[in-house]
C-alpha cells in the first residue's frame, strides 16, 4: 500500500497568522500614529484661538480701563 504524501497545513497556516498580525499591528500602528498627529494639530490650534482671543481682549481691556 503506498503512503500519500501530505504536507503539513498547520506550519503553512501559522506562518500566514504571523503575517496577518505582523500586518495588523503595522496598520494600527499607523492608525494610532495618525490620530496622535490629528490631536496635537488639535490642540495647537486651540492653543492658538485662545491666545487671540487673550490677546483681543487685553487689547480691548487695556484701552478703555487704563490705570
Amino acid at each position: 500500500m503506498a503512503r500519500i504524501f501530505r504536507p503539513r497545513r498547520r506550519g503553512v497556516q501559522l506562518v500566514e497568522e504571523a503575517l496577518l498580525l505582523s500586518v495588523a499591528l503595522v496598520i494600527l500602528s499607523l492608525l494610532v500614529g495618525g490620530i496622535e498627529s490629528i490631536l496635537k494639530e488639535a490642540a495647537n490650534y486651540t492653543a492658538s484661538i485662545w491666545s487671540s482671543i487673550t490677546s483681543a481682549l487685553s487689547n480691548i481691556f487695556s484701552s478703555t480701563f487704563q490705570w
